[in-house]
Order: C-alpha cells, then sequence, then structure tokens
C-alpha cells in the first residue's frame, strides 16, 4: 500500500483563473498522479498559502474548505483521505470546527499553519490541544504564506526554499522548549518538508537546554524539560518531502523508520511522483521498514485501514 501523505487542493470554486496552479484545484489530477505511481490512497490538505486576497485562516474559509475536502472523500472512498483546515490562533470557533471536522465530517486529521500573524504552535489556546488529545486525531503541521524573516526572502522564492523550512523549524523548537509538547503525551503531529531543519539543530537544543544555567550564555526561558528537547524531536512523524535524500536520511536517523511517512507535495509541486518514489528508495531500507515508510505509517497514523 502507497500512501500520498502530503498532497494539497483548494474548491474549484476558490479557482481565480490566474496566479494558483491550475492544478491546485483538479482532483482528476491527483488521480493521474495515482495511477502513474501507484499510489493507493491521497490524503488532501489545505497548504494554508494562497497568493491573494482571500484570507485561509478566517473560519468561513475553513468550514468551507472542510466541507469540501469531505465530499471529496465521500465521492472517492478508499483513494482520497481528507484533513480539516483550522488556524487554532484565531479562537474558540476554530477548536469547535475542528470538532466538527473530526466527529460530524469524518476528516481523518487536521491541517493547522506553522504560525498565524506572528504566533506559532506554543502561542496555540490549550483547549486546541486538549480538543485534539481528546478527538485522538493528528494533526498536519505546514508552512503558510507568511514565513518568519519573510521582508528578506521576496526574491528568488526564497520564501518558498528557506523561509517554510526556517517557520517549521522555529514552530517545533518553540513547542518543545516551553513544554507544550510535553504537557500534550497524547499529540501526534506530522511534520511537512521533514520538519525543515529540526533534525539538524536536534542536538543544538540539548546543547541548549543542558546549558540552561549558563547566565553567561544569555537568558533562558522559565521552563526546564523533564528530558532532552532531541527526545521529542524523535516522537515526531515526518514526511518524506526533502528533494534529497542526505536530508531524508538525516530525518530516518532521528525518528526511525517508524515515524517517516511518504509524500510529494503534489499538486502543487509539478515533479512526477515517481522522483519521490526514487528518492525513498535511495535510502536502501529492507523491504519491511520501506513498507512502514511509503504506506504503513501513514495508514495507522490517519486509520486508513483496519487494524
Amino acid at each position: 500500500m502507497i500512501v500520498d501523505a502530503h498532497s494539497h487542493l483548494f474548491p474549484p470554486s476558490w479557482n481565480p483563473g490566474a496566479g494558483i496552479p491550475a492544478d491546485l484545484f483538479s482532483v482528476d489530477y491527483v488521480f493521474e498522479r495515482q495511477a502513474e505511481a501507484g499510489i493507493d490512497v491521497t490524503v488532501i490538505s489545505d497548504p494554508h498559502i494562497w497568493y491573494g486576497p482571500r484570507d485561509l485562516g478566517d473560519i468561513r474559509s475553513a468550514r468551507e474548505y472542510n466541507d469540501f475536502v469531505a465530499g471529496l472523500m465521500r465521492d472517492n472512498p478508499g483513494r482520497i483521505a481528507g484533513l480539516g483546515s483550522v488556524t487554532p490562533w484565531r479562537g474558540i470557533e476554530h477548536t469547535a470546527e475542528a470538532a466538527r471536522a473530526a466527529s460530524e465530517l469524518g476528516l481523518v486529521g487536521l491541517a493547522i499553519p506553522t504560525s498565524d500573524r506572528g504566533q506559532y504552535l506554543d502561542a496555540v489556546p490549550a483547549l486546541f490541544w486538549e480538543t485534539v488529545e481528546e478527538l485522538e486525531i493528528p494533526v498536519f503541521v505546514h508552512p503558510g504564506t507568511t514565513v518568519a524573516g519573510d521582508e528578506h526572502m521576496q526574491a528568488y522564492r526564497l520564501g518558498e526554499l528557506c523561509g517554510r523550512p526556517l517557520d517549521m523549524t522555529l514552530t517545533l523548537a518553540r513547542f518543545i522548549l516551553t513544554g507544550t509538547f510535553e504537557r500534550y503525551p497524547g499529540l501526534r503531529l506530522l511534520c511537512s518538508h521533514a520538519g525543515g531543519a529540526i533534525c539538524m539543530v536536534s542536538a543544538r537544543l540539548d546543547f541548549g537546554h543542558e546549558l540552561r544555567h549558563a547566565v553567561q550564555l544569555g537568558p533562558w526561558g522559565k521552563v526546564e524539560l523533564s528530558r532532552p528537547p532531541s527526545t521529542f524531536v524523535a516522537q515526531l512523524f515526518l514526511d518524506t518531502v526533502t528533494f534529497g535524500v542526505r536530508p531524508l536520511r538525516l530525518a530516518l536517523d532521528t525518528v526511525g523508520a517508524g515515524r517517516l511517512c511518504f509524500g510529494t507535495d503534489g499538486p502543487p509541486v509539478p515533479f512526477p511522483p515517481s522522483r519521490a518514489l526514487k528518492l525513498v528508495s535511495e535510502l536502501g531500507l529492507p523491504a519491511d521498514l520501506a513498507g512502514q515508510v511509503m504506506g504503513g505509517n501513514a495508514a495507522g497514523l490517519f486509520q486508513l485501514v483496519d487494524g
């Protein structure tokens, strides 16, 4: 079983006709990709990225999106799995929408951005995380339109190339070091783009935490974790969207084959899915572990198959 855990679509009614790739509005394109690469199930989410005036964090957009992706699931059972879109910093309505997405619409998880209006995962209201734990659903974390250092990243699409991994790294580091992740041990986070650079800085987080009382090095926060930060990094689920085998090997070494989930990021990335399959094959995993990465982990995480 092959599960593409990272793919995006928008409702066709949102199509502005220009400025956003047309494939982002076409479920038929997703089916073409499935056929080309032998993908069994595609997990569809809102990328929280929009080029134009629409605010994807508005509760009305979230509700409309969730109805759309729930319809995709109903119309394409066994081929499409949908994630509910919420922006939990925006208030209790988004927590209520998360519950509706899971309990009423039957969506298999939630998708949230790495940050919103300069706030990161550690600033998400506690009620949201408590609700997620009660619902026992996973959360897919994906960078949004605006990222850390955005004002320096307008040329060469640096926001896409550097900014989104940076925003992911920063939000996960804050989530861990502030003790938020430790307070909610039932959370299951799937982080897009292999968690940005969180694997690369994992040991550096340990270095900082170990020297947290060395005031000559600068201030530290109030939280003292019960164990090294790297152990929380190891609890993350990461997708395989790295575009190179070396960062993917680092992700594998950091969280293990049981927490890697195959993804293509297409749409909108126009690379053929066979390219993403080849990247995973370059890890040289034995068949059982490769099977976990290619679909078993995502199937278990999103409860796509019984047992």
